[in-house]
């Protein structure tokens, strides 16, 4: 089973081109949850009592929290500067979190939001 394009869209709308493609390479390894990810994601974002931007501070939230979680935390704070997040607000983000995650779960949020600012032109 393929992503449907309503999902698709859905996803572009989140994150990109890059969450797309994400997610069709999720779903060449393991179809069965490439489809579950995709599905829920076009369910949960596409609610209307949040926006994006705050549906994706939480996310960026619970991720910072949970840590190792790197590539999750990536496609959330590429998603988080399609939602119209700033580089300096997703790093406050960050900075908020660390007391409360502590430093190496925060520290590693940094680093997964500097690749992404740069694969984005935001930094060099």
């Amino acid at each position: 089973m393929f992503i449907k394009i309503d999902e698709m869209k859905s996803l572009e709308n989140l994150s990109g081109q890059s969450g797309v493609t994400i997610m069709k390479d999720l779903q060449q390894v393991f179809p069965d949850l490439g489809n579950l990810a995709t599905k829920l994601h076009k369910e949960i974002y596409e609610r209307d009592v949040l926006d994006l931007k705050q549906q994706e501070i939480i996310t960026l939230s619970i991720l910072i929290a949970q840590g190792n979680t790197e590539s999750a935390l990536k496609f959330h704070i590429n998603a988080a500067l399609h939602a119209g997040l700033t580089k300096e607000e997703i790093f406050e983000i960050i900075l908020h979190a660390a007391p409360y995650t502590g430093f190496p779960r925060a520290i590693n949020a940094v680093y997964a939001a500097h690749d992404i600012f740069i694969e984005n032109g935001l930094v060099k």
